[in-house]
């Protein structure tokens, strides 16, 4: 009979790209990565549902299910009879109308962990654990009506700078002669200087008062000011850390009390990034301040038994920072490293800990990363070979990260499991933004006030939104990344389209998409587009996809979300990476059939007995099986076993011995 496996690990990385990996993973940088091809089977092309974003894709991956059918159907989710410029993120599972993977096999007994999966809180599980997946990482909340864009709240606050110069994402401040400091170690060279901050909270979820903290910068050898020490208050006894030019702290726990009254204890690192002679060029960078026991934990007790010596929650790995040109490179790439550490740590507290059958996490790093880099990666947007050897040497760097991580989960998981990696999109470099109002105004179908300030935008979702539309006279409009609405009379709040002229307005919308030319190029931006009834040809169905549904040719738009799932440009593409590994599967196989992300969870299912989801779509990727038989196979063992059974019945009561002397 052929073995199977006992446990299944599925671990996402976000964005990862399948070229690029294996790329590495043959240089030998990889090596647990690595291990997984060669002992494995790597699908070289694994496509993912559209659009090629997140919430709608991790939904796809552990439902088996199209987004037509799981209902997240884009980044942000339209409920319908909602104005048409209403939106939230699809982060909930209060959106997701299919079962997932855990709760079907919940049914039959089976114990699951999520960890940091994207759109699995609030839990549906009752016997499990859920640790995050209201955002991108633990204890990041994207839900809600107030959120707009891609904004979330957090449990304490971001990254920020503290610098004597204006910044993003910055406390300014004025060093002055330090005065009042207890303990503090005497500085044989210029006078200490001191100054204090308001710590910025910004997102975070929680009410406070000010937070005051203190710094004092000194001068230890006479040539210069060259530490800085960041206290709670003027005893250096107390002090969090000290810090020369381009070290990190360790990792600090520090006690923060909220308006309500209550403690909440954080932790942060901080790196002095940059400290002049004069102390004029003063630049400190905190991490995020994150609270690792708090509300984010299913059971809530789970969130007591989390802690990282080394690792941070780190909201964004550092990309926000770094995009801001508040960091370097090499300090970003630290703080992802951070990041890993952290979700590394209560992944393999979790697997070591609690009984499971499945568990499921995400690392966000790869999609922050090329968010942040592709364009420099590629050389049709970078010409400058020295800024693409730095991105190149960062990338390497960044799956280096990750593979560390992976190994340290493939120990704690154990043989006997299978082990899965998958992504959920691609990347590829940025191109021209399109405003699809530049195709609906000229053809009539739409009509714009004044472009409204940022502030006065309820979703800044791409250009499109900034405008005001006089929905009088507006036919048709553009929403979230993919999708175009007709402002339909008895459907929409606003409606001015009869019913009768329906299918008229959505061929004047396709037509207006496809006659649009890049006013720079003279290149047709829009690469396909399609009815609500014909883009069930891409998965996507229902109430909750628009009128028209668009897709931009691979040269315009962002990294991915507007490309169509095989789109390629230059070093990147939107497939999906998928590497598959453990008993039951073929060793080093490339597999070249295409499969969907929907083929995920019956394969899962189909190798491990488990129950199908009632929703699954999918199909079962026979060819990843040493045995692609192997059922039929038990099945006709469990039938010769069953004719042995009944021709022993059929001989009666008489014993096979009665005819033989035995004495």
């Amino acid at each position: 009979m052929a073995k199977i496996p006992k446990k299944v690990v599925v671990i996402g990385l976000d964005a990862a790209q399948p070229v690029r990996i294996d790329k590495y993973a043959r240089e030998g940088t990889l090596p647990n990565i690595n291990t997984l091809i060669e002992g494995g089977v790597f699908a070289e092309n694994c496509l993912v549902p559209y659009p090629t974003v997140t919430p709608p894709n991790w939904t796809t991956i552990v439902t088996g299910t199209w987004p037509g059918t799981h209902g997240i159907t884009d980044f942000h989710v339209h409920r319908p009879g909602d104005p048409l410029d209403k939106v939230h993120q699809g982060f909930t599972t209060e959106d997701c109308q299919a079962e997932y993977i855990w709760e079907a096999i919940e049914k039959a007994g089976r114990k699951s962990i999520v960890f940091n999966y994207p759109c699995s809180w609030p839990p549906r599980l009752k016997k499990g654990i859920v640790v995050g997946g209201a955002g991108l990482t633990p204890n990041e909340w994207r839900a809600g009506d107030d959120l707009l864009f891609i904004n979330s709240k957090v449990g304490f606050c971001s990254e920020q700078m503290i610098s004597t110069r204006p910044l993003p994402l910055s406390r300014r401040v004025e060093f002055g002669e330090a005065e009042g400091w207890k303990n503090a170690p005497p500085s044989p060279g210029e006078g200490d200087l001191e100054a204090e901050f308001r710590l910025r909270i910004g997102s975070g979820k929680y009410t406070v008062d000010p937070i005051i903290w203190y710094l004092l910068v000194q001068d230890s050898a006479g040539k210069g000011y060259d530490r800085v020490t960041l206290s709670p208050s003027k005893n250096f006894q107390e002090a969090f850390f000290t810090l020369s030019l381009g070290e990190w702290s360790k990792k600090i726990y520090a006690p923060i009390k909220l308006a309500s009254g209550a403690v909440k204890e954080v932790h942060f690192r901080g790196k002095l990034v940059e400290l002049t002679d004069d102390a004029d060029g003063f630049r400190l960078y905190l991490s995020a301040l994150g609270i690792e026991d708090d509300d984010y934990c299913y059971p809530p007790e789970i969130s007591k038994e989390i802690r990282s010596e080394e690792g941070l929650m780190a909201f964004n790995g550092g990309y926000i920072a770094y995009s801001l040109n508040l960091i370097d490179m090499d300090t970003y790439m630290e703080v992802n490293h951070f990041h890993n550490i952290w979700l590394a740590d209560v992944a393999t507290h979790l697997l070591t800990q609690n009984p499971w059958d499945l568990f499921t996490m995400h690392f966000h790093a790869p999609d922050w990363f090329y968010h942040a880099a592709m364009t420099d990666l590629d050389s049709l947007t970078q010409k400058d070979e020295k800024k693409r050897e730095s991105a190149l040497n960062a990338e390497r760097r960044m799956y280096q990260s990750l593979d560390k991580m992976i190994g340290r989960i493939m120990e704690a998981a154990g043989k006997d499991t299978l082990m899965m990696l998958v992504s959920d999109h691609g990347a590829m470099a940025d191109g021209p933004a399109f405003n699809p109002f530049e195709a609906l105004v000229p053809a009539g179908l739409a009509v714009l006030k004044e472009p409204k300030k940022e502030s006065e935008g309820r979703e800044l979702l791409a250009d499109h939104s900034r405008y005001a539309v006089d929905w009088e006279k507006t036919k048709a409009v553009p929403q979230r990344d993919i999708h175009i609405y007709i402002n339909l009379k008895g459907r929409d709040p606003q409606g001015i389209v009869e019913p009768g002229d329906y299918e008229k307005v959505q061929r004047q919308i396709i037509d207006a998409l496809y006659d649009y030319k890049d006013p720079r190029s003279g290149k047709r931006v829009v690469a396909l587009a399609l009815t609500k009834k014909d883009a069930r040809i891409l998965g996507l169905w229902g109430d909750r996809v628009g009128d028209v549904v668009y897709a931009l040719n691979p040269e315009y738009g962002a990294q991915h979300g507007q490309q169509l799932p095989a789109a390629e440009l230059g070093q990147g593409n939107q497939r999906s990476i998928m590497i598959v590994y453990g008993p039951g599967i073929k060793k080093g196989y490339r597999l070249k059939r295409t499969m969907w992300l929907t083929d995920i969870v019956p394969t899962i299912c189909h190798l491990m007995n488990w129950p199908m989801p009632k929703d699954v779509e999918g199909a079962v990727i026979y060819q990843m099986f040493r045995d692609p038989n192997f059922k039929q196979n038990q099945v006709e063992d469990l039938q010769k076993s069953l004719e042995s059974m009944e021709k022993a019945l059929a001989r009666g009561e008489r014993n096979p011995w009665d005819k033989h002397d035995c004495a």
